[in-house]
């Protein structure tokens, strides 16, 4: 099996996961509905009971090169001790990811040279939870920003680390964008019909897309 050529597609997602990408035109809310929307999207993160742990099997679609398979877990008992593993499909470890609710420090895993990963930086994150993200709803907290209404409805709440966007009912995430230095990343929940956390979700980091299916528990 390929492996090694697999995994180097999917590097990039180690520095970090996570959201929303092209949205329709947007008007600016004040007042009353902003207030609502502001509460709506303040009241997500509530929603993830920890310890979140799940696992996922995925495919990275790289800037150039053929897609490949990879499986990935995540297991956090708070937003401030969370552990990714990215793994090749033969289980083998490539890499960790550990967030202690400040930053998320990049680990090599035995399979790593096989893969093609020499290893990132640790990122500066701040008060980010990758479970939560996972789970569908908002990586940072929220404390304002500015709000908008989509044109099918939907709201929108943007401050600087972060773009949040509902679904056109207003009933959960539909998908976020989060700003690093140097780097966005998006992630979409294709096909979210409820708050349950989503059963796909599809990241975008620097070109290359990854889709990550949740495995029944």
């Amino acid at each position: 099996m390929r492996s090694a050529p697999s995994l180097r597609a999917v590097a990039p997602l180690l520095a970090v996961l996570a959201l929303c990408g092209c949205a329709p035109s947007r008007t600016i809310v004040t007042g009353p509905e902003a207030d609502r929307a502001e509460r709506f999207f303040a009241g997500l993160p509530g929603r993830v009971v920890f310890p979140v742990k799940a696992s996922f099997s995925g495919t990275a679609a790289p800037v150039a090169g053929n897609i490949v398979p990879f499986v990935a877990g995540v297991s956090a008992p708070s937003p401030e001790e969370e552990t990714v593993g990215l793994y090749d499909p033969l289980g083998r470890g490539v890499a960790f990811l550990a967030n202690d609710g400040r930053r998320v420090a990049i680990s090599r895993g035995p399979a790593a040279d096989l893969a093609g990963f020499r290893g990132a930086a640790p990122l500066d994150a701040g008060p980010l939870s990758l479970g939560r993200i996972l789970s569908g709803a908002p990586g940072y907290p929220t404390a304002g920003g500015e709000a908008a209404r989509l044109d099918d409805g939907a709201w929108m709440l943007s401050d600087v680390r972060q773009t949040l966007r509902s679904d056109p009912g207003r009933r959960f995430l539909a998908g976020a964008e989060y700003r690093f230095p140097g780097m966005r990343v998006t992630v979409e929940y294709p096909e979210r019909d409820s708050a349950d956390p989503p059963e796909r979700l599809v990241l975008s980091v620097r070109g290359a897309k990854f889709t990550l299916r949740r495995d029944a528990e």
